[in-house]
Protein backbone atom coordinates (compact mmCIF):
# COMPACT_ATOMS: atom_id res chain seq x y z
CA UNK A 1 0.00 0.00 0.00
CA UNK A 2 1.27 3.49 -0.78
CA UNK A 3 1.28 5.59 2.37
CA UNK A 4 -0.29 9.02 2.28
CA UNK A 5 2.58 10.43 4.31
CA UNK A 6 6.01 10.60 2.70
CA UNK A 7 9.02 8.94 4.22
CA UNK A 8 10.68 11.07 6.92
CA UNK A 9 13.58 12.10 4.70
CA UNK A 10 11.24 13.61 2.12
CA UNK A 11 9.27 15.52 4.74
CA UNK A 12 12.41 16.77 6.45
CA UNK A 13 14.02 17.74 3.15
CA UNK A 14 10.95 19.64 1.91
CA UNK A 15 10.53 21.41 5.25
CA UNK A 16 14.20 22.41 5.29
CA UNK A 17 13.98 23.66 1.70
CA UNK A 18 10.83 25.64 2.46
CA UNK A 19 12.30 27.18 5.61
CA UNK A 20 15.48 28.15 3.77
CA UNK A 21 13.83 29.46 0.58
CA UNK A 22 10.88 31.15 2.27
CA UNK A 23 11.86 31.88 5.91
CA UNK A 24 8.56 33.66 6.64
CA UNK A 25 6.49 30.67 5.49
CA UNK A 26 4.57 28.63 8.05
CA UNK A 27 4.71 24.89 7.43
CA UNK A 28 1.82 22.73 8.67
CA UNK A 29 2.74 19.13 9.37
CA UNK A 30 -0.35 17.93 11.23
CA UNK A 31 -1.96 16.52 8.11
CA UNK A 32 -5.11 18.62 8.52
CA UNK A 33 -5.80 21.53 6.18
CA UNK A 34 -8.12 23.01 8.79
CA UNK A 35 -5.01 23.95 10.80
CA UNK A 36 -4.37 26.62 8.18
CA UNK A 37 -5.93 30.03 8.58
CA UNK A 38 -8.33 30.72 5.69
CA UNK A 39 -7.95 34.24 4.39
CA UNK A 40 -4.39 34.54 5.73
CA UNK A 41 -2.66 32.28 3.21
CA UNK A 42 -1.39 33.48 -0.15
CA UNK A 43 -0.08 30.08 -1.15
CA UNK A 44 -0.81 26.57 0.11
CA UNK A 45 1.24 23.66 -1.21
CA UNK A 46 -0.22 20.22 -0.66
CA UNK A 47 2.34 17.44 -0.96
CA UNK A 48 0.97 13.89 -1.20
CA UNK A 49 -2.10 14.83 0.80
CA UNK A 50 -4.81 12.16 0.77
CA UNK A 51 -7.82 14.26 1.74
CA UNK A 52 -10.09 16.63 -0.13
CA UNK A 53 -9.32 20.26 0.67
CA UNK A 54 -12.60 22.01 1.38
CA UNK A 55 -14.14 25.03 -0.29
CA UNK A 56 -13.59 27.19 2.81
CA UNK A 57 -9.84 27.08 2.26
CA UNK A 58 -10.04 27.08 -1.55
CA UNK A 59 -12.21 30.20 -1.57
CA UNK A 60 -10.09 32.02 1.00
CA UNK A 61 -6.64 31.32 -0.46
CA UNK A 62 -5.01 32.99 -3.44
CA UNK A 63 -3.33 29.84 -4.76
CA UNK A 64 -3.43 26.21 -3.67
CA UNK A 65 -1.30 23.67 -5.49
CA UNK A 66 -1.02 19.93 -5.11
CA UNK A 67 1.90 17.62 -5.86
CA UNK A 68 0.34 14.42 -7.23
CA UNK A 69 2.42 11.27 -7.88
CA UNK A 70 0.76 10.44 -11.18
CA UNK A 71 0.01 11.72 -14.66
CA UNK A 72 -3.03 13.92 -14.92
CA UNK A 73 -5.70 13.60 -16.11
CA UNK A 74 -5.28 9.84 -16.61
CA UNK A 75 -4.48 8.96 -12.99
CA UNK A 76 -6.55 11.15 -10.70
CA UNK A 77 -7.26 10.01 -7.16
CA UNK A 78 -5.85 7.19 -5.10
CA UNK A 79 -2.75 5.10 -5.79
CA UNK A 80 -1.75 6.40 -9.23
CA UNK A 81 1.58 4.54 -9.19
CA UNK A 82 -0.17 1.22 -8.56
CA UNK A 83 -2.69 1.88 -11.33
CA UNK A 84 -0.01 2.87 -13.86
CA UNK A 85 1.81 -0.42 -13.23
CA UNK A 86 -1.40 -2.43 -13.29
CA UNK A 87 -2.25 -0.84 -16.66
CA UNK A 88 1.25 -1.71 -17.93
CA UNK A 89 2.15 1.88 -18.71
CA UNK A 90 5.71 2.61 -19.82
CA UNK A 91 5.57 6.26 -18.70
CA UNK A 92 4.59 7.55 -15.31
CA UNK A 93 4.74 11.04 -13.91
CA UNK A 94 4.45 13.45 -11.06
CA UNK A 95 2.30 16.54 -11.49
CA UNK A 96 1.85 19.89 -9.80
CA UNK A 97 -1.65 21.23 -10.33
CA UNK A 98 -3.97 23.88 -8.98
CA UNK A 99 -6.50 22.58 -6.51
CA UNK A 100 -10.15 23.02 -7.29
CA UNK A 101 -13.16 21.33 -5.70
CA UNK A 102 -12.69 18.14 -7.74
CA UNK A 103 -10.33 15.23 -7.17
CA UNK A 104 -6.98 16.07 -8.78
CA UNK A 105 -8.89 17.90 -11.52
CA UNK A 106 -7.35 21.38 -11.42
CA UNK A 107 -5.21 22.86 -14.19
CA UNK A 108 -1.66 21.54 -14.51
CA UNK A 109 1.25 23.83 -13.65
CA UNK A 110 4.18 21.43 -14.13
CA UNK A 111 4.84 17.76 -14.70
CA UNK A 112 7.75 15.40 -14.98
CA UNK A 113 7.39 12.18 -16.94
CA UNK A 114 9.73 9.25 -16.55
CA UNK A 115 10.07 5.71 -17.84
CA UNK A 116 8.75 2.73 -15.95
CA UNK A 117 9.09 -0.95 -16.70
CA UNK A 118 5.96 -2.82 -15.56
CA UNK A 119 7.51 -6.23 -16.21
CA UNK A 120 10.23 -5.63 -13.63
CA UNK A 121 9.31 -2.52 -11.61
CA UNK A 122 7.57 -2.84 -8.29
CA UNK A 123 5.34 -0.10 -6.87
CA UNK A 124 8.15 0.84 -4.48
CA UNK A 125 10.55 1.33 -7.42
CA UNK A 126 8.23 3.68 -9.28
CA UNK A 127 7.23 5.49 -6.08
CA UNK A 128 10.89 6.21 -5.28
CA UNK A 129 11.48 7.39 -8.85
CA UNK A 130 8.45 9.70 -8.58
CA UNK A 131 9.81 11.16 -5.33
CA UNK A 132 13.19 11.89 -6.95
CA UNK A 133 11.50 13.64 -9.87
CA UNK A 134 9.10 15.39 -7.48
CA UNK A 135 11.92 17.00 -5.52
CA UNK A 136 13.31 18.52 -8.70
CA UNK A 137 9.89 19.54 -10.00
CA UNK A 138 8.99 21.31 -6.75
CA UNK A 139 12.31 23.16 -6.58
CA UNK A 140 11.98 24.32 -10.18
CA UNK A 141 8.25 25.10 -10.34
CA UNK A 142 7.48 26.79 -7.00
CA UNK A 143 9.77 29.80 -7.56
CA UNK A 144 8.11 30.32 -10.98
CA UNK A 145 4.45 29.91 -10.01
CA UNK A 146 3.60 33.52 -10.79
CA UNK A 147 4.93 33.09 -14.35
CA UNK A 148 3.43 29.67 -15.20
CA UNK A 149 0.29 29.55 -17.32
CA UNK A 150 -1.93 26.71 -16.01
CA UNK A 151 -2.91 24.10 -18.62
CA UNK A 152 -6.42 22.64 -18.40
CA UNK A 153 -6.55 18.88 -18.07
CA UNK A 154 -7.92 16.82 -20.95
CA UNK A 155 -11.31 15.66 -19.66
CA UNK A 156 -11.56 13.06 -22.43
CA UNK A 157 -8.62 11.22 -20.83
CA UNK A 158 -9.74 11.71 -17.23
CA UNK A 159 -9.94 8.65 -14.99
CA UNK A 160 -10.38 8.92 -11.23
CA UNK A 161 -9.37 5.99 -9.04
CA UNK A 162 -11.05 5.69 -5.67
CA UNK A 163 -9.98 3.69 -2.63
CA UNK A 164 -13.04 1.51 -3.13
CA UNK A 165 -11.46 0.32 -6.41
CA UNK A 166 -8.30 -1.01 -4.77
CA UNK A 167 -9.47 -4.62 -4.99
CA UNK A 168 -9.14 -4.32 -8.80
CA UNK A 169 -5.39 -3.67 -8.49
CA UNK A 170 -4.65 -7.38 -8.13
CA UNK A 171 -0.93 -8.08 -7.70
CA UNK A 172 -0.25 -4.33 -7.87
CA UNK A 173 -2.14 -3.59 -4.64
CA UNK A 174 0.97 -3.47 -2.48
CA UNK A 175 4.56 -2.18 -2.60
CA UNK A 176 5.69 -5.46 -4.15
CA UNK A 177 3.91 -8.22 -5.99
CA UNK A 178 3.25 -11.43 -4.17
CA UNK A 179 4.67 -14.04 -6.48
CA UNK A 180 3.58 -17.61 -6.09
CA UNK A 181 6.50 -19.95 -5.75
CA UNK A 182 6.42 -23.51 -6.93
CA UNK A 183 7.21 -25.87 -4.10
Amino acid sequence: MIPNKPEPGWDTSLSAYGNHRWPDVRLIDTGDWRDLEPGRCQLVVSVLYDRIIGPDLIDATDTIVNVHPGRLSQYRGARPVNWALRNEETLAGITIHLIDEGIDSGPVLAEALFSIWPETDEVADVWNRAMRHGRILISEALPRLDRITPRPQDEDLAVTHYLRDNDRLGERSDWTRILSRAT
